[in-house]
């Protein structure tokens, strides 16, 4: 007779508490019920565990106790995250410690199941998570400098915002947690999921990438849930849909915030239960599917403006990565650029370099087109150089003029006269407010003390566009 798996669970609220252990002892499993972290750490030093199901606010776990003794004495002894009142660093932090999972409160018990199943059936912390800091990412683009204090290979930037992102990439990607990655277009997004996905144990599997721009509504159910042959007008034959695709895998769901209200209901229903049914099917197909989701919008304001569901955001919300537009992220854009002319230019003997004058341009110009911008302009001027070294004659010309701004670094300022000194200190404030309120004139407006035709008039002015800041 095969043993029971036991299952040691953690919660101050007798009701969920008893009702979870009740469903897990159904399902086969054998389970220990404490109310407080303090008697979870004393039970699991007297015992063998091999799954630990806990709340976070509950007593004697303010600061996660329970989870940083879990790992640091039972390193091999899963865990999962239970909890109502999810937070970034409660997130980040869990995450860290080496969580498979982390769950919402309300859960439902399907959901829970399928995470207990996950868990049990990975391999163990030791085969299975190495130190993330060991990992590489073969992915897109130039490896970053050894200088870096965090490296991913296929990602570069020393920036501190990068740094950060990096930090968090690496901590997250071994768990089972959902991501959502937010930024401006042409920031990275995808290539950060990418990462994320080969930092993970699913890395054998595939990473589908679903974008919600490309499918029409009326055909997002077929598309990501397939369909059986005669289940609609021209279908013709069975097609297994893109989650069955990466079963296992990951499935990385680009500009989430395009996806229409109705569709929003079906993914919802199949990141909770991991279950889904094809057009015209009556078999429920089951899948392990981690969801990493990317979008330029500000789904909170989505959902206060009720165009995104709430409960979607909080499940897919669970680790938010915010990436920076480039223009915030200093000399990476130099760094970027020199990895950019590499790829480009091959195994070309006769290698292209950068002026000072051209780094120069590049610092300055604000790239509202970010990284994809960045390498649009780098392939073009490999192309049209007309020798070695690419000048600012070979850019185009918003960036080339970059060079006469003097906003980003009047050095002297008794270089310049008083009005040209104004006036740069006025374009230079006007940016960063419209930076701060992500390129909404009116919330702009309304800190500078000016009407929105009075912000309208100096923007024009300046030749700023503020929808270069939005987000």
């Amino acid at each position: 007779m095969e043993l029971q798996q036991r299952i040691l669970i953690a919660d101050d609220e007798p009701f969920y508490r008893e009702t979870t252990a009740e469903f897990l002892r159904e399902e086969g499993y054998q389970c220990v019920c404490v109310e407080d972290a303090n008697d979870a750490i004393t039970v699991l030093n007297e015992h063998k565990f091999d799954l630990i199901l806990s709340d976070l606010n509950m007593p004697g776990n303010l600061k996660l106790e329970l989870l940083k003794e879990g790992r640091t004495k039972h390193n091999h002894v899963p865990m999962i995250v239970v909890t109502g009142a999810p937070s970034l660093p409660s997130a980040i932090e869990s995450v860290r410690l080496g969580v498979t999972d982390y769950l919402l409160k309300p859960v439902k018990l399907e959901e829970l199941l399928t995470a207990v199943k996950r868990s049990l059936s990975s391999p163990p912390r030791s085969e299975a998570n190495a130190s993330p800091a060991s990992s590489s990412y073969d992915g897109q683009g130039a490896g970053c400098p050894s200088s870096s204090p965090t490296v991913i290979q296929g990602i570069v930037g020393n920036s501190p915002q990068m740094q950060e992102v990096l930090e968090i990439v690496e901590r997250v990607a071994p768990s089972e947690t959902n991501v959502l990655i937010t930024g401006e277009s042409g920031t990275g997004k995808e290539v950060i999921a990418n990462a994320i996905h080969d930092l993970s144990h699913r890395r054998e599997k595939s990473l589908q990438v679903i974008d919600c721009t490309s499918i029409p509504e009326s055909l997002f159910e077929s598309a990501l849930f397939g369909h059986i042959k005669g289940s609609f007008t021209g279908a013709v034959k069975d097609q297994p849909g893109m989650l069955r695709s990466c079963d296992g895998g990951t499935a990385f769901i680009d500009e989430l915030g395009e996806l229409p209200l109705s569709s929003q209901a079906k993914l919802l229903r199949v990141i909770q239960e991991q279950t889904f049914t094809p057009v015209g099917d009556s078999q429920t197909i089951r899948v392990d599917t981690r969801f990493v989701c990317a979008t330029n919008r500000d789904l909170q304001e989505e959902v206060k403006a009720d165009r995104f569901r709430h409960d979607l955001y909080y499940r897919l919300a669970v680790v938010h990565i915010e990436l920076p537009p480039l223009r915030q992220r200093g000399d990476d854009v130099i760094l970027l650029a020199e990895a950019f002319l590499k790829k480009y230019q091959g195994n070309d003997v006769s290698r292209h370099s950068l002026a000072e004058e051209t780094c120069e341009c590049f610092r300055r110009y604000q790239w509202p087109g970010n990284i994809r911008e960045l390498r649009n302009v780098l392939e073009r001027s490999v192309a049209l150089a007309s020798g070695p070294v690419i000048t600012p004659n070979d850019l185009p010309l918003p960036v080339r003029e970059a060079i006469n701004d003097p906003l980003p670094g009047i050095q002297d300022l008794t270089e310049v006269s008083r009005d040209e000194a104004l006036d740069s200190a006025d374009r230079a404030y006007l940016m960063k407010i419209l930076e701060k309120h992500h390129g909404v004139i009116a919330s702009a407006a309304r800190q500078a003390g000016l009407s929105r035709q009075g912000m309208n008039k100096l923007l024009k002015r300046h030749h700023i566009d503020a929808n270069d800041f939005r987000r």
